[in-house]
Formats: structure tokens, C-alpha cells, sequence
């Protein structure tokens, strides 16, 4: 067993180990090559923390068409990327000549920092600075990663022995990405009350994955609060109105199915007259036919940007894991919720899912 395995037994989602490790492997192999698509990029040399911390790695390359000569790496290991540090990267990146940026998102962070999700930031970064920029960055999760370093002809060291260091990295370093991303793969075998934080993140990445509704474009993320925070999967943001950012959208907050307002902090005084109109709207609506078996209850307000206005408060109910139920309520929560929104905005229609 190499001492990169021990400190991985103790800790196998550690960042910092992460980077040790990965440092190595990007210096000393063509992953980078791979992972931003230039034939014959090389790594020559690394820095850590680079530009005041601004990122996790730096290393200066070579290419034979002398487009790139440095590439900034961020790593995240469970961990959140919000849009303020994606910001701040990407316009770094764009004012510096010849560099690229890799963002390395494993374990839990591949669930909550997806391409989608960073191509709307760029998207939005982009049309901000009237520029555009979708070859600047890459993103590289566990799989692809996993299976660039199972191919042979990705080392590239001459030297026999060193050769050979590198090689049992890489295979070392497979075995904590599959135990990484295995964390998630066994909610379907304990009842959801039993469900841990990796279940409900594996759970709500198997409902986006299968499109369930309109799940196939939700967000997943861990939103702190006092209580102790909850995973959250977001989708389906509606506007309420044709010109200020109002909307309604469905949120899972682990076992909880809720009906969401957002309204921003510049139109908080809205907040209160807009819940008070969803939820009459909500106490309008005919009953579904046949009644279910389970009741979305109205909530008591409070003022934020994000404010329930009703729930379900256990979705999966007692017992093994029913996928045919938690559907059925999910799909009658999305109608209700764009029945609501047509009520208060009568040309209201789902919105991209970002917020």
C-alpha cells in the first residue's frame, strides 16, 4: 500500500490530499492534454495557490501552437462553486493572455457544479463583458477523470522508474474516485428514513438523470441554515411576471416537497402581498380527481428571498422506496404549481433552471 492510500483511508474526500495527488498526476502525464482538447500540451511546472489564492493549482505548459502557456486548475472535493468565484476566475482567465482554467469537480461537487450549470455562468459572464468565451474553461468530473487515467497512453515520462510511480498514482488515485462516487449509488437499498445526505444527493442526480418531470434540468445543492441545512434539488422556475425576476419553482429539501416564491431583495416589498396571493390561488384550485392519498398543506410566512408557501412534508412516506408514488406526487405538484402561476401571471411559462 503507497502513503497515498493511507492518507486517503483516513480521509478520502480531503481536498488538500486531492491536490497532492493530482498535482503529480497533471505534471507528470497528458491529462490536461485530454481535458482541454490541445494535442501535444505538456505541463512543465506547478505553482500552488496561485494569484493570491484566486485558484487551487497553476501550471505553466507548452503547445506546439503556442496558443496556451498556462493553464489555473480549481478543485472541488465535496465542496460548493457559486457564481461570485466563478466570476471572479473567469474574468481573471479572459484578461490573461494565453490561459485556461479546469475546474476538477469530484465526489459530491460533480452532483452541484455540472456543465449546464457552468455554462449558463459563462453564458451570462460572456454577454456581460460583450465577449464570448466557452473555450477558456473545462470542466472534468470523477468518471471522465477515472477513465482518462485507466488508458496506458496517457503517461508520457521516459524515465523507467518514475514511470512506474506514476502509474500506481493513477491507479491508486482510480480507486478513491470510484469510492468517492459509489457513495451515492445505495439509496434504493434502505428506506428513505434511513437516507443520509449522499442518499438524497444520489437520489435527486437518479431523478435528474431520468428526466422525471421536469427534473432533467434541476440544480442539486446543500443550502445551510440553523437547523442544520438539507441537499435541495431545484427545477422548474416560472415567471410570475413579464419584466421583474419573480418566480415560483419546486424544491426537494431532502424528504420535504415544497412550493417556492423567490423575490429579490429590491422587490421584498412584494413579498408578502404575492405570498398571500399564491397561497388564496392555491385554496382555489379544484381538487384532483380522484383525491390523493396525501395533502400539500399551506406554510406560515416569512420574509427571504426564498419563502415556501406550501408542502408536502414527507414525500416518500413510511416504507421502502416507492418511485412510482414519489412521481405521481411530483408530477401533481408541477401541475399545481404551473396552475398557480398561471393565475398570477396569466402568460407565465417554465423558465431555464437556472434562478
Amino acid at each position: 500500500m503507497a502513503a497515498i492510500d493511507l492518507l486517503f483511508d483516513h480521509k478520502p474526500n480531503n481536498e488538500r490530499v486531492h491536490q497532492v495527488a493530482l498535482s503529480g498526476l497533471l505534471l507528470h502525464t497528458r491529462l490536461l492534454e485530454r481535458i482541454l482538447g490541445i494535442p501535444g500540451l505538456r505541463a512543465i511546472e506547478l505553482e500552488w495557490e496561485p494569484e493570491r489564492r484566486l485558484y487551487d493549482l497553476a501550471f505553466t505548459v507548452t503547445e506546439p501552437s503556442g496558443t496556451v502557456d498556462r493553464v489555473f486548475v480549481e478543485l472541488k472535493v465535496d465542496g460548493a462553486l457559486d457564481k461570485e468565484q466563478f466570476d471572479r476566475q473567469h474574468v481573471h482567465v479572459k484578461k490573461t493572455p494565453k490561459s485556461r482554467l479546469v475546474y476538477l469537480v469530484l465526489g459530491l461537487s460533480q452532483l452541484t457544479v455540472t456543465d449546464q450549470r457552468l455554462a449558463q455562468w459563462a453564458g451570462a459572464s460572456a454577454a456581460a463583458t460583450e465577449g464570448t468565451s466557452s473555450h477558456l474553461w473545462a470542466r472534468c468530473d470523477a468518471n471522465r477523470l477515472s477513465e482518462l487515467l485507466a488508458d496506458p497512453a496517457l503517461l508520457h515520462v521516459s524515465e523507467v522508474s518514475k514511470r512506474r510511480d506514476v502509474r500506481d498514482l493513477a491507479g491508486s488515485y482510480r480507486d478513491v474516485l470510484h469510492r468517492l462516487t459509489d457513495r451515492t449509488k445505495h439509496f434504493a437499498e434502505r428506506p428513505p428514513s434511513d437516507w443520509k445526505a449522499a442518499d438524497f444527493y444520489g437520489f435527486f442526480e437518479d431523478c435528474r438523470s431520468q428526466g422525471i418531470g421536469h427534473m432533467g434540468s434541476s440544480g442539486i445543492s446543500y443550502e445551510a441554515n440553523p437547523k442544520g441545512g438539507f441537499i435541495a434539488c431545484h427545477w422548474l422556475w416560472t415567471p410570475i411576471h413579464p419584466s421583474e425576476p419573480l418566480r415560483l419553482y419546486l424544491q426537494l429539501e431532502d424528504a420535504k416537497l415544497c412550493l417556492k416564491l423567490k423575490v429579490p431583495d429590491e422587490l421584498k416589498v412584494k413579498r408578502k402581498p404575492l405570498w398571500d396571493a399564491a397561497q388564496a390561488t392555491l385554496r382555489t384550485l379544484p381538487p384532483p380527481s380522484p383525491p390523493p392519498q396525501w395533502s400539500l398543506a399551506p406554510t406560515n410566512y416569512h420574509s427571504g428571498v426564498y419563502t415556501t408557501f406550501a408542502a408536502i412534508s414527507d414525500v416518500f412516506g413510511a416504507g421502502p422506496l416507492d418511485r412510482a408514488a414519489f412521481a405521481e406526487k411530483l408530477l401533481a405538484a408541477e401541475a399545481i404549481l404551473r396552475a398557480v402561476a398561471a393565475k398570477l401571471h396569466p402568460v407565465a411559462a417554465p423558465a431555464p433552471a437556472s434562478p
